[in-house]
């Protein structure tokens, strides 16, 4: 059976995403990068910080998503 991933977005911004039907929700910065990612529990799942220029300067977790920096505009 194939993978199946949808996203929920408002006005450009990720809120979610939906995986086999697991659902995480996307914390993202001002810029809209995704910091942090919390499960369906309430629980920090991944998080990320970022130096000025896009490296990553910490990270616990994995981000399951395809858009860490600046969220869908950095993809």
């Amino acid at each position: 059976m194939p993978m199946r991933t949808t996203y929920t977005t408002v006005n450009g911004q990720i809120l979610h995403q939906e995986k086999d039907g697991v659902r995480t929700h996307l914390i993202p910065d001002t810029l809209g990068s995704i910091v942090a990612t919390i499960d369906e529990a309430g629980t920090v799942a991944s998080r990320t910080d970022y130096l000025p220029y896009g490296e990553v300067e910490s990270q616990t977790g994995t981000n399951p998503t395809p858009f860490p920096l600046v969220g869908p505009r950095g993809y």
